[in-house]
């Protein structure tokens, strides 16, 4: 083996992005779940959005593109920029309601679409996470227009944030020997 094969190794031996993203995706959206059913605070959830949700997925998805996944850099950096910018539009309070549900709706146009490959690639827990993630997206994007449903949206994301941890705890205990079903 040649001294340039030897650096690819040790740089492609680095852990699995994924797990560390989809942690952030739980503990973000626990905190979002917790905060709509009104079991949470504003401070949390905003320092959840822009540290957890948003900065940890941003370096999920920059790890990503070093080990040449397209779908997770795009994954984890676009919707770690979605938690980070939901923080911004909470802390200003200056958005109307029809603009926050439609900045909801283009994120479910995302998510939905990327859903696409996960079916493609029959990826079952990640399939769920992303059907789970466009209907979180359209329901709270909907609460911006229908009076009700803030109840309902955390009940969506406390179902995204178990199958989130789920997927990211299935990554780490699956390279300690553990045989769970992703």
């Amino acid at each position: 083996m040649s001294e340039s094969e030897r650096v690819v190794k040790i740089c492609d031996a680095w852990g699995i992005p994924g797990a560390l993203g989809l942690t952030g995706l739980a503990l973000a959206s626990f905190s979002l779940a917790f905060f709509n059913l009104g079991l949470g605070d504003a401070v949390v959830l905003i320092s959840m959005c822009i540290f957890v949700g948003g900065l940890v997925q941003v370096f999920a998805g920059l790890l990503s593109f070093k080990k040449g996944n397209t779908f997770e850099m795009v994954a984890f950096t676009m919707f770690g920029m979605f938690w980070i910018s939901f923080a911004y539009i909470l802390t200003t309070g200056g958005a109307s309601a029809t603009s926050v549900g439609m900045y909801l709706f283009s994120w479910a146009l995302l998510s939905g679409t990327m859903l696409l490959g996960l079916l493609k690639l029959k990826a079952r827990v990640l399939s769920l996470l992303f059907i789970i993630l466009t209907i979180v997206f359209i329901v709270s994007a909907l609460t911006n227009f229908v009076a009700g449903l803030t109840m309902i949206a955390g009940v969506l994301v406390l179902a995204l944030a178990i199958v989130s941890f789920y997927a990211a705890m299935a990554i780490v205990l699956n390279e300690t020997g553990y045989k769970l079903p992703l």
